[in-house]
């Protein structure tokens, strides 16, 4: 399960960037198993994620 928190707890900067990487990486397996394929701008805004460039909610937002 996603822990939709990964901001409200405070802990390191690799804390929270190790959290982001989980949770895109458990995405990308879900989507997987749908037999999908997230596109290139799925994956630009996953790594904007990752970079703490932005956040959860806008993470989750379809990506253009």
């Amino acid at each position: 399960m996603i822990d939709t928190t990964l901001t409200d707890t405070p802990t390191t900067e690799t804390e929270q960037r190790r959290k982001r990487q989980s949770a895109v990486s458990y995405a990308r397996a879900s989507v997987g198993l749908e037999g999908l394929e997230p596109s290139e701008a799925s994956e630009q805004q996953a790594a904007r994620f990752i970079a703490g460039e932005i956040g959860l909610s806008e993470f989750l937002k379809p990506a253009r």
